[in-house]
């Protein structure tokens, strides 16, 4: 039979976001966030951020503030599903009624998880997971909203997971990392402060900005794309190639360290607008289910190729991101225009110290665990936005060419 259908996306979708407040002593307003909200007693999730002295700090000005705490600091980066599920137990008999994530997305997505799950009666978090088949729109709808309040204090300039209404979650049982998706799971509020970005070591300070220069790349490209999605995500672009490579070499560089606060959650939101993934993230994810790599540094080892493999599906997407960085291409058509993209951000990575592909050397990736990926990959939520088809054979090689 012929589809006659149009449009493969015909309505475009945002989804809601949080309170944001960004600015130098944010962190210091918690309490009252909590107080606003109706948290009396607040699960603070993390990694423990050991050596940083925030969490004492946080923990220090809710109670001092009235509101009570239970610390769960077990969180590991690319949060896993029994960690999701050991902090719902820790806030189910301590009796929480809030939750306060302290960290980057790991902590902030683990909180989420712990909602989710609180929501719907103690269920394993990645019986959530958004998949295409089946199909995720529908399988949403069986889940109750997750109303119980997060305030999500951020501590790398990265994820913008602080805002997002998703939880990425590393399902152990399948070595998959998963995309989870319930109402309302965004955080109640979002706090960004300067003061604990610029703590970040230089390592992780380029990492998590490559991260969000890709959601900004991925909501400029994707299948879903709209105009709230793509204004956003080009003033993204532009904040971050003025400002990551100061931030990352001069972490006291204040005005460098706001503009990468404000670039990591509007790329964020940009995703939330209707973005969506694709091939960049979807392959990053699960490279970090299978060997443990930090997210944002898998995803910059990805980004040349991840976006060369998609360029010839959206070069005029491409032209568009590289005239956001002050390139000039006038009389260039668009694919000599994309490839000026490519050109620019080679240069960034460079200058972040970053190595594209070498995924066995610098993860060790195996190619035993190359079909694997690309099966997960398959019928992973990132794969519906890609802009290329999706092709089994080509994304093998794609992978294999990487190693």
């Amino acid at each position: 039979m012929i589809n006659k259908e149009t449009f493969q996306f015909p309505i475009r979708y945002t989804q809601p976001i949080g309170r944001i407040a960004i600015g130098w002593g944010v962190h210091q307003t918690v309490a009252d966030e909590c107080k606003a909200i109706g948290i009396k007693k607040a699960l603070i999730v993390t990694t423990g951020l050991k050596g940083t002295g925030i969490v004492d700090e946080i923990n220090q000005i809710l109670t001092t503030n009235g509101v009570a705490t239970e610390i769960y600091n077990k969180v590991t980066s690319n949060p896993k599903d029994y960690e999701v599920m050991e902090a719902y137990e820790v806030f189910k008999a301590a009796e929480c009624n809030g939750v306060v994530s302290i960290g980057g997305g790991s902590s902030h997505d683990c909180g989420k998880g712990v909602r989710a799950v609180a929501a719907n009666d103690g269920r394993y978090i990645c019986d959530m997971a958004a998949l295409i088949d089946p199909p995720w729109m529908e399988e949403i709808k069986k889940y109750r909203p997750a109303t119980i309040p997060q305030v999500a204090v951020n501590t790398t300039a990265g994820t913008g997971a602080e805002s997002t209404g998703a939880a990425t979650i590393t399902n152990t049982r399948v070595r998959a990392k998963q995309v989870v998706f319930v109402p309302e799971l965004g955080p109640t509020a979002g706090l960004v402060d300067p003061l604990l970005i610029r703590l970040m070591p230089q390592n992780l300070t380029a990492w998590t900005g490559i991260d969000a220069l890709c959601h900004a790349i991925d909501a400029s490209i994707a299948r879903g794309w709209n105009h709230y999605t793509i204004s956003i995500a080009l003033g993204v672009v532009r904040i971050i190639i003025e400002n990551l490579r100061e931030f990352t070499h001069n972490r006291m560089n204040h005005v460098a360290c706001e503009n990468m606060c404000w670039a990591e959650n509007m790329a964020a939101v940009s995703l939330l607008f209707g973005g969506g993934g694709n091939i960049v993230h979807g392959f990053g994810h699960q490279i970090s289910a299978v060997t443990g790599a930090h997210h944002g540094l898998a995803n910059a080892a990805l980004t040349i190729p991840g976006y060369r493999y998609n360029q010839a599906a959206c070069p005029g997407k491409f032209a568009e991101l590289v005239r956001a960085m002050g390139a000039d291409t006038l009389g260039l058509t668009k694919m000599q225009a994309a490839d000026k993209w490519f050109d620019e951000v080679e240069r960034l990575l460079a200058d972040l110290n970053i190595r594209t592909g070498h995924l066995n050397e610098q993860f060790g990736l195996q190619q035993k665990d190359v079909e694997h990926i690309v099966t997960v990959y398959s019928n992973d939520f990132a794969s519906e936005g890609n802009p290329r088809d999706f092709n089994f054979d080509e994304c093998i090689q794609l992978l294999e060419s990487l190693l």
